[in-house]
């Protein structure tokens, strides 16, 4: 009888207890050297492993890659993955032309059909173009030139008077 009756106690708890599998998953991103500083108009290229060891089927991923500048978002993409216990590949997006240099980062959000929810980020530099740079100097000295020849034009007009 009082077998039985743990039994039943014990049917009763479990049944009130509801268990959900959690599965645990490892999502990294690098950015390889060559790419850590890239100009705009260009593809910046990474890499991304997945380690969902617990995973007992073939899973669709959804991934969100965002770049943000001070946390304004300055262009996104998606991409699906299926992913079985793990995965890794390389992937890239297009930086907009006119974006400013400065630091970047590199999000990703990683959401499956469910529960999943993961996000991952990293850095990067958007340097200016040499072709910018060179015209910026390129301005600024034809300007101090200007600047120099009207100053040294109003000195010869004063020293005629």
């Amino acid at each position: 009888m009082r077998k039985a009756f743990i039994f039943i106690l014990g049917i009763i708890f479990f049944s009130l207890v509801n268990l959900s599998s959690v599965y645990a998953i490892s999502i990294t991103a690098n950015i390889p050297e060559k790419y850590q500083e890239v100009y705009p108009g260009e593809r910046l290229y990474f890499e991304i492993a997945v380690k969902y060891p617990e995973n007992p089927t073939r899973v669709d991923l959804r991934l969100n890659y965002i770049i943000e500048k001070d946390g304004e978002v300055v262009t996104r993409s998606k991409a699906l993955k299926a992913v079985e216990t793990q995965a890794s590949f390389l992937d890239y997006i297009i930086i907009p032309e006119g974006s400013p240099s400065s630091f970047h980062d590199l999000k990703i959000e990683v959401r499956d059909y469910g529960d999943l929810e993961e996000d991952v980020s990293t850095g990067f530099k958007l340097a200016e173009k040499g072709l910018d740079r060179i015209a910026k100097y390129f301005f600024i000295t034809i300007g101090g030139m200007v600047f120099l020849g009207i100053l040294v034009m109003v000195d010869i007009f004063r020293r005629k008077k």
